[in-house]
């Protein structure tokens, strides 16, 4: 009987099926941008008139006469305006490679997706940075309100210090509904609850997407029932200190009192915020060839920023020390 032998260019036979996006391999934490909500507004600027805080004096005084509400819409300084910033970026595809590959392959398809993530991850970094001066896309550290923003200096965290930033947001009743940090700065906290209590915090539920079971409610750190999100494009500050952002997210347009952060897009845009825009056009890299040297430019934009309401609605707390990073391999 003759004995099977190998068969030769077996691996012919066989499929590759590789996956056509191309993969982030370590994309950033960023929890924070599932929750994070869009209005649209008219125009390139957005105007929120704002009054100061009502005096107790005034509050306390029960004469007989017929008072008025005292006149707050002519004070110096009582409308901030918050812009549109146009973040950009830019790919190109060569026509000889997108018309071999276009199918199974679109490369102009998988660049798209990465642009937009690229966009994105640029929107969520700018919002944790330091101070910038600007309300064309300010930082969460340009428009906290003044004395909303607690500096330890340097120090062990501590929960009294938590609290009282936690406290100093006003807008919701006193009710954040988002806290947002860096991985370290989360694990700084949860370090500190661990040694106090020998358990980790308490957590509250959350809908995220999940790879097999599809929208799940999960567990996630809280603190006083506020969900804590991260975001790890927040750097850490300086001296290797943390710094925490305590925030009512949303507007609901009206008198009051849930005036809080929120993006802005202009109208229209806010279920489709990418815009992208193609011209053909050549590179004098491959001269001999001049079908190669045949391109697409695709600019991929986002028209968008950062507006508050009231400063309510934004507590920082900064400047503690972090929990140390083990060496990694």
């Amino acid at each position: 009987m003759a004995t099977n032998t190998s068969l030769q260019n077996a691996d012919r036979l066989v499929l590759t099926d590789q996956w056509q996006w191309l993969i982030e391999n370590f994309p950033w934490k960023l929890q924070i941008a599932r929750f994070w909500p869009f209005m649209g507004i008219y125009g390139g600027f957005l105007r929120v008139p704002r009054t100061n805080q009502f005096d107790k004096s005034e509050l306390a005084d029960f004469n007989s006469s017929c008072g008025q509400v005292t006149l707050h819409t002519d004070q110096p300084d009582s409308t901030v305006t918050f812009g549109l910033a146009n973040l950009i970026t830019r790919y190109q595809v060569c026509f000889d490679d997108q018309d071999k590959f276009e199918i199974p392959n679109n490369l102009d398809e998988t660049e798209y997706v990465l642009a937009q993530m690229r966009l994105v991850y640029r929107y969520f970094r700018r919002l944790g940075q330091a101070a910038a001066g600007t309300f064309d896309f300010p930082t969460l550290q340009d428009v906290v309100g003044t004395g909303q923003t607690i500096n330890m200096g340097a120090v062990n965290l501590t929960f009294a210090a938590l609290d009282q930033a936690y406290n100093l947001v006003t807008e919701n009743e006193g009710r954040p509904n988002a806290i947002m940090s860096n991985s370290r700065a989360l694990r700084t906290y949860q370090n500190l609850f661990v040694a106090t209590h020998g358990i980790l915090p308490p957590t509250v539920k959350v809908a995220r997407p999940d790879p097999i079971k599809g929208m799940v409610l999960e567990e996630i750190a809280a603190f006083n029932g506020t969900p804590w999100y991260i975001n790890d494009l927040i750097d850490d500050q300086a001296s290797s200190t943390g710094i925490v952002f305590f925030m009512v997210l949303g507007d609901d347009k009206g008198p009051g009192h849930f005036r809080g952060i929120t993006g802005i897009v202009p109208k229209g845009r806010e279920r489709n915020m990418f815009i992208k825009r193609q011209t053909d056009g050549h590179t004098d890299e491959v001269p001999e060839a001049p079908y190669l040297k045949a391109i697409t430019n695709t600019w991929v934009s986002w028209p968008c920023g950062m507006a508050m309401g009231a400063q309510g609605s934004l507590s920082i707390l900064k400047g503690f020390n972090l929990v140390a990073d083990l060496p990694t391999t």
